[in-house]
C-alpha cells in the first residue's frame, strides 16, 4: 500500500514538474513560490487591516480586522516554526531533487520535504482571510493552491508534501478563527 502511494506521489510529481514545464510557467511559478516577492504585499495587507481596524475598533468589523491581522501573524509564525522544528526535523523526508533524477529545480529550499511550509502557511492564510473577509475567500484559496502547485512545479516538494501542508495549515487557521470567534462573541 505504501509503495503504491509513493509511486502515485512520484508519478504526480513528474506530471507537474516535467509534464507542465514551460518557460512562461517557470517564470510564473518561481514568482508565486518566492516568498520575498510576496512579502511587500503581505505587509501592505496587514497594514491596511490594522489601519482600518483601528479606525473602526468600536465596531465588530474593526475588531475582526484587528483579530485577523493578529491571527495571521501569530498563526503563521507559530505553525511555520513548529513545522520546521517538530515535523521536518523528525520526519526528515528528502526533497525530490535529492532523490529523483532529472528534476526541474527552479528554487532553493531548506530542511526536509514534509510538510511544505509554503502550502501550510498559505492555507492558514486562506482560512483566516476567508473568515475575516468572506469576499476574499476564493482569491485567497486560489493563491494557496497556486503556491502549493508552485512548490511541486519548482521541484522542491512532492504532491503529498503540499497536501499535508495544506491540511495542517487549514486546521491551524480554522482553530485560530474558532478562538477569535469565541472572544468576539463574548465581547459583543
Amino acid at each position: 500500500m505504501l509503495e503504491s502511494l509513493e509511486s502515485l506521489d512520484i508519478s504526480l510529481f513528474r506530471a507537474i514538474n516535467d509534464g507542465l514545464s514551460h518557460p512562461w510557467l517557470d517564470t510564473f511559478f518561481v514568482a508565486i513560490s518566492t516568498t520575498k516577492l510576496a512579502l511587500p504585499f503581505y505587509v501592505a495587507g496587514l497594514l491596511v487591516m490594522i489601519i482600518v481596524g483601528v479606525r473602526n475598533r468600536t465596531s465588530t468589523r474593526g475588531a475582526k480586522l484587528l483579530w485577523c491581522a493578529g491571527l495571521l501573524v501569530a498563526t503563521i509564525t507559530l505553525i511555520d516554526k513548529a513545522s520546521h522544528y517538530f515535523l521536518k526535523e523528525v520526519i526528515q523526508r528528502p526533497r525530490p531533487y535529492l532523490t529523483l533524477d532529472g528534476v526541474h529545480q527552479l528554487v532553493g529550499s531548506g530542511g526536509g520535504s514534509f510538510p511544505s511550509n509554503h502550502a501550510m502557511n498559505t492555507a492558514a492564510m486562506a482560512v483566516i482571510l476567508g473568515w475575516c473577509m468572506p469576499r476574499l475567500r476564493p482569491y485567497a484559496w486560489l493563491y494557496a493552491v497556486l503556491a502549493a502547485v508552485s512548490r511541486v512545479y519548482c521541484g522542491v516538494h512532492y504532491p503529498s508534501d503540499v497536501l499535508g501542508g495544506m491540511a495542517i495549515g487549514a486546521l491551524a487557521g480554522w482553530g485560530a478563527t474558532l478562538i477569535a470567534d469565541r472572544w468576539l462573541q463574548a465581547r459583543h
